[in-house]
């Protein structure tokens, strides 16, 4: 359980941020918004059916808001191995017994797509597989388990955590969070997309596989009165009053700390992403400032522009790592995003300022933008602020077409599109002061690393093989193979998208 303040602080409650926010989870699985809430209310009651303390029964409700909080850290996996799509891999995946050979037939005939090479695809997936989801499993649990710890949360819950893939018919028995959050989910799950008979059904089936077939025989005791919870007219406010205890109230350095590993979560959706919403924060901040706003609104600024890009998450990877031109139907997914990210933002109460931010920061003073296309009349100056740091950022990082900019080209560049009308002039010349004013001291080396060690941590957090990062830096492939086996040893972690949270959470990134 996180630390509690004593009955009657006020303040913003933890879960009014972290309810809202696990949005942004049911829409990287392509599953219904809400769903991990309805999944929080379902596990809540069942632990109380259990008989749990109020201690565990806290722990199984945040692990049920944050089950799949690690799940962007497979993004990039999947989409190799799955055509481009680990939206859908997540979404068809949840819903099948990995270890059924005919439900993972079922699964990767549904990848495979259409036309005389969908045997192909199928027979090129099916070699990939095993291995995409034995190191994606790793890498979500242990990406969870880490942005878990930065949200104050202790060791139960992040052994939940590390422990949601395990079976129960596999070595070791699952922790009581992992436990009850798994039938739970599995319930709200298929009750989503076969009807209460076909959740029960699920459950009967995984019960003693995938499932603790104690905990499902309580839940199927009170089956009614549990699926009724999942219905719950408004699952916000219901998981709101379900709150086991008095409620954990969040300080601001708390809050700044969701929306840090929000923002995370967030840029894990691609090696081209990785550290941007962090980097666009910290300079949207700056320039507000040099513009003369005040704390609190450049502090909405600064938490707009962490939370900006959540909507990214509901579109396939393959989409933003693709070096060509878009469908219409991808450009359609792509232009909906900051939609997203406000919609989800505008259902934390303490965060409407920042919704209404973050929802415009691809919007432009010309018209030109998206996703309302609204003019200058529609643009204050927080979001124009926001548009100039985004765009500004984005240039002097690589993107699939075009490798990055310096960041005097990239001003350049800023400096035209005011010209043109396209940006505000005055947030564009801030945002360029702005970016001058980083330091060009080397930091601390995090961790021990050497110098050596960050250039490969940096490549290998973009994506780059190891044989790639060894042509690039004219080593051997022997040698930076040895180097990762250190990066891995020194950060604590034991796969690529950990060792890239790792380098976005030391500020590595930025710049690289």
């Amino acid at each position: 359980m996180p630390a509690r303040e004593p009955p009657g602080r006020e303040g913003v409650r933890l879960a009014q941020m972290l309810a809202p926010l696990s949005m942004v989870t049911d829409l990287a699985r392509a599953h219904p918004p809400e769903e991990a809430m309805r999944a929080c209310l379902v596990a809540t009651g069942l632990a109380e059916l259990l008989g749990l303390s109020p201690a565990d029964r806290g722990d199984v409700y945040y692990t049920a808001l944050l089950r799949f909080i690690g799940c962007t850290a497979t993004s990039t996996l999947y989409a190799d191995a799955y055509r481009g799509d680990d939206v859908a891999v997540r979404r068809l995946g949840d819903l099948i017994d990995a270890r059924d050979p005919g439900e993972v037939l079922s699964f990767l005939w549904a990848l495979s797509g259409t036309g005389p090479g969908r045997v192909v695809a199928l027979l090129g997936m099916a070699r990939q597989a095993g291995g995409a989801v034995r190191e994606g499993v790793r890498a979500d649990c242990e990406v969870a388990v880490r942005l878990a710890s930065r949200l104050g949360f202790g060791a139960e819950m992040q052994r939940g955590l590390a422990q949601l893939f395990e079976r129960w018919d596999g070595r070791g028995g699952p922790a009581a969070p992992a436990r009850v959050t798994a039938v739970a989910y599995t319930a709200v799950m298929f009750d989503g997309v076969a009807g209460r008979e076909g959740a029960l059904a699920a459950l009967r089936r995984w019960r003693g596989r995938i499932l603790d077939p104690a905990v499902v025989e309580v839940f199927l005791g009170a089956a009614g009165d549990l699926l009724d919870r999942a219905h719950a007219p408004d699952p916000l406010q219901a998981v709101l009053a379900a709150e086991p205890a008095w409620p954990v109230f969040a300080s601001p350095a708390r809050q700044e700390a969701v929306a840090t590993v929000f923002a995370d979560l967030a840029d894990l959706k691609s090696t081209y992403l990785h550290g941007h919403s962090s980097g666009v924060a910290d300079l949207a901040h700056r320039a507000a400032g040099l513009l003369g706003t005040p704390g609190p609104a450049a502090a909405a600024v600064r938490l707009a522009g962490l939370l900006h890009d959540l909507g990214r998450v509901t579109v396939p990877t393959g989409v933003w790592n693709r070096p060509g031109p878009l469908s219409s139907a991808e450009w359609e997914q792509v232009r909906l995003h900051p939609y997203h990210s406000e919609r989800i933002l505008a259902r934390v109460e303490a965060l409407a300022d920042v919704a209404a931010i973050a929802g415009r920061h691809h919007e432009r003073i010309d018209g030109s933008g998206y996703h309302r296309g609204l003019t200058a009349p529609g643009l204050d100056l927080p979001a124009r602020v926001l548009a100039a740091a985004d765009t500004f950022h984005a240039l002097t990082e690589p993107r699939p077409h075009r490798p990055a900019l310096s960041r005097p080209e990239a001003a350049r560049q800023l400096e035209a599109l005011a010209a043109a009308g396209t940006l505000d002039a005055g947030a564009c010349s801030a945002v360029a002061q702005a970016a001058g004013e980083r330091t060009t001291g080397r930091a601390p080396q995090p961790a021990g690393l050497s110098q050596r060690e960050i250039e490969v941590l940096r490549l290998l957090a973009r994506g780059h093989t190891e044989r790639a990062i060894a042509a690039a830096l004219h080593v051997s492939a022997s040698t930076v193979h040895t180097h990762v086996l250190h990066i891995y040893e020194k950060a604590g972690v034991s796969t690529r998208a950990a060792a890239a949270l790792f380098a976005m959470e030391s500020g590595l990134l930025a710049g690289a």
